[in-house]
């Protein structure tokens, strides 16, 4: 019998792919669909959007990465080789990853598709360069101006923070990096490359100021950046040449307000975090951990649209707590709400969690992993009993485009 070419199954009858393809599991009908255009737009068919939630890439102790579908509760091995690879961000089946060298790419991993970012070192502006002085570390030389004098600071690769915005339609992308090492360390820049481009672009958000709390990029054009000294501040990336700040024209942007709740702080941490809606809106999320109980709650809160007298005077940005996010989920992984699709599977007035210090690093080790949904409404905290014995090290949702 001959063996059929690869035309051949570009040109099988849609009845029988989608007969096929309703018999795939998640993943392997994602993988099915990158094959030829024909077999994308069979996968697109709406009988095959079954309910499925958010995925879950996880990276155990062993260095081998892996995805879990809570829709199935199974995880799945990737065929490609992660050793060596430091997953930074990611937007849809897009990765941002450093490998052993220090180089960064973006991967799609669902295919073998990769592309390939520029060095860091290709980032030299003004008084700034930043020098390869091995495969982990770099020298940053920063010449002050009023002293005439360079400042050098050696850089570790394990420091670097990163996000990541993916159009696959428009093949565009925003790949940001910065090194952060601990919130009692100043950040003056932030590197921005766009698809097209060969270097990185020096970002300044303020001259001096200290590390950074959070960061989410949404749309690849808006940066909100929030500090450990309580500012925030919210940048326009859409300009091929410079950023526009556009802090003082956003009445959505708070400064940080830590709770007035009492609480023993032997027994109760706090972290926060920021989000943004899909209406553009920024939240404050305030992430409790009781150490007793292992538990944890979720509270949001957003700028007062209509203060009173009162509140101005006590505070001048006073904070009203979101008890709802309605048909919206937020990923905190990412940063943003996504609409609560059933036909995806996203559960609606949610939050999926997994850690709080994905921008910033407080001290050498990162926060513990606590991969679960909080329903706002509910209150009730889901977390999924199957991945507890597989030694995760790191976690993070993502939404497969």
């Amino acid at each position: 019998m001959k063996t059929p070419n690869s035309g051949f199954w570009s040109d099988l009858p849609m009845d029988i792919l989608t007969s096929v393809f309703g018999r795939l599991s998640f993943v392997d009908l994602h993988r099915a669909k990158i094959v030829c255009l024909n077999w994308y737009s069979c996968s697109k068919q709406r009988l095959l959007c079954k309910e499925r939630p958010p995925l879950l890439i996880l990276f155990p102790e062993n260095d081998v990465c892996a995805l879990y579908n809570p829709d199935e509760a199974r995880v799945y091995k990737t065929k490609r080789d992660f050793s060596g690879i430091r997953f930074l961000a990611n937007s849809g089946n897009w990765f941002l990853v450093l490998d052993s060298k220090s180089k960064l790419n973006i991967i799609n991993l669902f295919s073998e598709k990769q592309i390939d970012l520029p060095p860091l070192e290709s980032m030299n502006r003004d008084h700034y360069s930043l020098e390869r002085v091995g495969d982990n570390e770099f020298k940053e030389v920063t010449t002050v101006l009023r002293v005439g004098r360079p400042s050098v600071i050696i850089r570790n690769a394990k420091d670097l923070r990163g996000l990541l915005w993916v159009d696959e339609k428009k093949e565009e992308y925003v790949a940001i990096w910065f090194f952060n090492v601990s919130h009692e360390i100043m950040i003056d820049y932030i590197a921005v490359c766009k698809n097209g481009e060969d270097h990185y672009r020096r970002v300044p958000p303020r001259l001096w100021f200290p590390a950074i709390s959070d960061m989410v990029l949404r749309g690849g054009v808006s940066l909100y950046v929030s500090m450990s000294d309580q500012y925030m501040q919210k940048l326009d990336l859409s300009g091929q040449e410079g950023f526009e700040d556009l802090t003082k024209n956003d009445d959505t942007l708070m400064p940080f307000h830590p709770s007035n709740a009492r609480r023993d702080f032997y027994e109760t941490t706090i972290n926060y975090n920021i989000a943004v809606t899909t209406s553009g809106e920024v939240l404050l999320v305030e992430i409790y951990f009781y150490k007793k109980t292992m538990q944890r709650r979720f509270s949001l809160f957003k700028k007062d649209p209509n203060p009173g007298p009162d509140a101005i005077i006590n505070d001048p940005n006073p904070l009203v707590e979101v008890h709802s996010l309605g048909d919206e989920a937020l990923l905190l992984d990412l940063g943003i709400t996504v609409p609560a699709d059933h036909t995806l599977g996203i559960e609606p007035n949610s939050i999926y969690f997994t850690r709080h210090d994905r921008a910033c690093k407080r001290g050498r080790k990162p926060s513990c992993l606590d991969i679960c949904v909080f329903n706002l409404a509910t209150k009730n905290l889901k977390r999924f009993p199957g991945l507890s014995n597989l030694n995760l090290t790191d976690a993070r949702w993502f939404l497969p485009s």
